[in-house]
């Protein structure tokens, strides 16, 4: 486990980011906690999200993919 998932910044906040949108390499996707640290992750490219293949509140594992996009 490397922490949990978490598509907005706040419960009462809209996700980073939904199917269709096209984001920017560097612009926030989601959050990742692991042990009580709150990570940004941002995109690692200029890209269109396809699909958000983690639920809120999931547990991430190593290395599993959180998106699926297409690139720009």
């Amino acid at each position: 486990m490397v922490g949990t998932f978490y598509a907005a910044s706040a419960p009462e906040q809209p996700p980073f980011v939904k199917v269709g949108d096209r984001v920017r390499k560097g612009q926030p996707v989601c959050l990742l906690e692991a042990m009580k640290m709150m990570s940004e992750i941002p995109a690692p490219m200029d890209c269109v999200i396809e699909e958000v293949l983690m639920d809120n509140g999931s547990l991430a594992g190593f290395d599993a993919p959180l998106f699926r996009v297409r690139r720009l």
